[in-house]
C-alpha cells in the first residue's frame, strides 16, 4: 500500500486532505504536517520548520503552501524517502520557477500541476497511482434525455467533481455544460481569480474549463464551444494566433490543433472567446449544442 505524506496550509490544503481521506486514501496517509500561519514567501531557514520525526513514505503531496514553505515540503519528502513529490499551485506567483528548480534538486521526481486539477499520469508509479484517483476530472454518465447517474473516475483534488456529480442528476443532457459550470462555482473553487501570465486567464477559470470538459464528454454534448470556418481560416498566414491565446493550449492541452486550418476540440473548449476575439480573419464563432451561434 502506498504511503503518503501531506504537507498543507490554509483552507485549500485542508480541503485536499479531507477529499483524499473521505474518498478512499485515508489508510494511505501516514502523516499530515500543517503549516497554516507559518512563514511567508521567503524563509531564512526552511529546515527549521521540519518536523521532529518524519515517517517513511512513497509520495509527498504539498497543497496550499506558498513560497519557501514548498521547500519545507521538499525537505520532508527527502527525509521520508519519498521518490516523488506533487507540489500544486492554484494562484500566480505561488511557486516561482527558481523554487521549482530547488525542489527538483531534492527529490527524484517532482511535478508541479498548475492548477492541481490539471494533474495527469507522468510515468512515475507513485505519482501515477495518485493521479489515477485525483487530478484532471473524469466521469462516466448514464442517462437518456436527462442525467440519471454519474460515476466519478477521477476527481479534482479539492473534491469539486464529486459535488458536481451529486448535484447534476436530472439535468437535460444538452444543458450539462452550463449546469456543470454553475455547480462548480457553487462548490466553490478556491483557486485564484488573478490572471496568470502563463495562461492569460485565471486558475479558477481554467479549473472550471477542465470540470466542464469532463461532464461534456460524459454527456456526449459539446455545449458552448468555438468553431473554425475552414473556408475563412488563414492560420498559416497569421501563425495560428488562436493557439497562442488559448489558455488550455498554453496548459498543454490539445484544445486547438494545427492542421491545414485551425481545428477546435469542442469538448475541451472552455468557450472563453479569446480565440474568437483575436482571430484576424474572423474565422471563429461561438457555437451552442445545436450548432446555434450564441455569441460573436
Amino acid at each position: 500500500m502506498m504511503r503518503i505524506i501531506m504537507v498543507t496550509a490554509g483552507n485549500y490544503g485542508a480541503r485536499v486532505v479531507n477529499t483524499m481521506a473521505v474518498h478512499g486514501l485515508a489508510p494511505q496517509i501516514v502523516a499530515v504536517f500543517d503549516y497554516t500561519g507559518e512563514g511567508g514567501d521567503f524563509l531564512d531557514d526552511p529546515s527549521s520548520l521540519l518536523p521532529a520525526r518524519t515517517p517513511d513514505a512513497d509520495l509527498t503531496v504539498a497543497a496550499g503552501l506558498g513560497g519557501d514553505l514548498n521547500l519545507v515540503a521538499a525537505e520532508i519528502a527527502a527525509e521520508s524517502g519519498s521518490g516523488g513529490i506533487i507540489v500544486e499551485s492554484h494562484a500566480p506567483g505561488q511557486l516561482p520557477d527558481g523554487l521549482r528548480s530547488e525542489i527538483d534538486s531534492l527529490v527524484d521526481c517532482a511535478i508541479f500541476p498548475t492548477p492541481f486539477c490539471s494533474l495527469e499520469p507522468v510515468g512515475d508509479p507513485h505519482i501515477d497511482a495518485f493521479a489515477s484517483r485525483f487530478g484532471k476530472p473524469e466521469v462516466e454518465m448514464e442517462g437518456n434525455e436527462r442525467v440519471v447517474s454519474v460515476k466519478v473516475k477521477r476527481s479534482a483534488p479539492c473534491g469539486s467533481t464529486f459535488y458536481v456529480a451529486e448535484n447534476i442528476r436530472g439535468v437535460p443532457l444538452d444543458e450539462v455544460d452550463v449546469a456543470a459550470g454553475e455547480k462548480f462555482h457553487n462548490y466553490p473553487c478556491l483557486a485564484s481569480m488573478e490572471v496568470d501570465p502563463r495562461f492569460g486567464d485565471t486558475h479558477l477559470h481554467v479549473a472550471g474549463y477542465l470540470t466542464r470538459e469532463a461532464f461534456k464528454r460524459a454527456a456526449g454534448v459539446p455545449g458552448a464551444h468555438a468553431e473554425v470556418d475552414p473556408e475563412v481560416c488563414r492560420g498559416a498566414e497569421c501563425g495560428f494566433i488562436c493557439m497562442d491565446v488559448c489558455p488550455l493550449v498554453r496548459l498543454s492541452r490539445g484544445t486547438i490543433r494545427r492542421g491545414v486550418t485551425a481545428e477546435v476540440d469542442p469538448f475541451s473548449c472552455g468557450a472563453c472567446e479569446k480565440c474568437m476575439r483575436e482571430c484576424p480573419s474572423g474565422a471563429i464563432k461561438m457555437m451552442g449544442p445545436g450548432k446555434k451561434i450564441i455569441r460573436g
